[in-house]
């Protein structure tokens, strides 16, 4: 047990480490990234490579399997790099654990079984969707989802869609797809996080089989969850926590990059209109950067704080309850909240060099920007749910 343990850490050790090597790479890459809205396959290969795409994925598989708090230490040390390529390696990696517990073994199989480097993308809300039922499954007419991070590299895509339950009510189900049987669209044309491969993707006449649908309902219970998975920490990690974990990882490795780069401009450049040779001499630049490092720090301890909460009942067999489960999610929009403000601290003293499409720093500000607006970790929403349960009141929004 103890060989096994120390095997475990390691593996978690080097992911990480395989993560931070990977930074001047992803530095340099970035504003190429910037300018063609996409990620580099080289680039992809190289996370492929150093296991960046399998955090997450069972061991049976081919994955790492490990714990939701090596999949953030590795998305904060991808995004500090580069955002969009932290964007796409965070939601790669949710959709390996989404897929392992909401799906059986034919399924599985399928996507993971010939042990290939699969990667996979998904959204769960369609603008558009015409699915019928059909003998031994589903015909899908004509289905569209927006905000797909990841597919233009993906292998395989999971979509929520809406289906009847037996009253007639409708209920969300999931589906898995092979990439032959869905278009990805060339719409995704954005300020920010532009090489995330956020693109709409529309599927048109395809047979949808039983065996790749489960019902939303039924995957959170763990209803689909195959035998060699059942007693495994990391699937029975809650669910609504997790994705919200998902969208909000980014944002400390964004905000150690954007001080990165601030600390080597304060050291070079004066401050205009001013005797400063270097803004690293000034008063206004110690308490700004001083500042900035706080509230940074003070984010990383609210999101290891929960990430660490999350492994805990996860090993232990705890269950959240609805009160631990709103404030870990109020401790993520207080992780979002604190690292825009770190930046926007920074921002004050960046000069009008900001402006300037090859400026690294606003380019972190920009994705960083496109992360913060994820309706799903809104720190107004995320903080005022959480002071309204703390005052005794139902939340504000079912997906607790």
């Amino acid at each position: 047990m103890a060989i096994l343990t120390q095997m475990a850490t390691d593996i978690k050790k080097t992911l990480v480490e395989n993560g931070t090597a990977l930074i001047p790479k992803l530095r340099d890459l970035s504003l190429d990234i910037d300018r063609n809205s996409a990620i580099p396959d080289e680039l992809v290969e190289d996370l492929q490579r150093n296991g960046l795409l399998k955090v997450l994925r069972p061991e049976i598989f081919g994955g790492h399997q490990t714990n939701m708090r090596t999949f953030t230490e590795v998305v904060t040390e991808i995004s500090r790099g580069n955002g969009s390529a932290g964007w796409f390696v965070s939601l790669s990696n949710i959709r390996d654990y989404m897929i392992s517990y909401a799906f059986g073994q034919q399924a599985l199989d399928e996507i993971f079984g010939p042990g290939e480097d699969v990667i996979l993308a998904g959204n769960f809300k369609p603008i558009k969707c015409e699915i019928d039922k059909a003998d031994g499954g589903y015909f899908i007419k004509e289905a569209q989802w927006p905000f797909v991070s990841g597919s233009p590299h993906a292998d395989w895509f999971y979509f929520g869609f809406p289906v009847a339950d037996e009253s007639g009510a409708m209920e969300m189900a999931i589906m898995v797809l092979p990439r032959h049987e869905v278009t990805v669209l060339d719409d995704w044309n954005v300020m920010g996080l532009k090489g995330s491969g956020s693109n709409s993707v529309r599927v048109e006449n395809v047979f949808l089989p039983e065996h790749r649908v489960s019902l939303d309902r039924l995957a959170r219970q763990g209803q689909y969850m195959i035998e060699p998975l059942k007693n495994v920490p990391l699937y029975q990690t809650p669910f609504v926590p997790s994705l919200t974990l998902s969208i909000v990882a980014p944002a400390l490795g964004l905000a150690q990059a954007a001080l990165d780069l601030h600390l080597e401009r304060v050291g070079k450049a004066g401050i205009g209109n001013t005797f400063y040779n270097k803004m690293s001499e000034a008063p206004i630049t110690h308490l700004q950067v001083a500042q900035a490092q706080l509230k940074i720090d003070s984010a990383e301890l609210h999101l290891y704080r929960a990430v660490d909460m999350l492994d805990d009942y996860s090993v232990r067999g705890l269950e959240l309850t609805m009160e631990e489960g709103i404030r870990m999610k109020a401790d993520f929009g207080y992780v979002n909240q604190l690292c825009k403000e770190a930046i926007d601290l920074m921002t004050e003293g960046a000069g009008s060099v900001f402006s300037y499409n090859n400026n690294l720093f606003q380019l972190v500000y920009r994705d960083f920007l496109s992360m913060h607006l994820h309706g799903f970790i809104t720190p107004n929403s995320l903080i005022e749910t959480y002071g309204r349960v703390m005052c005794g009141q139902e939340p504000n929004t079912y997906f607790v």
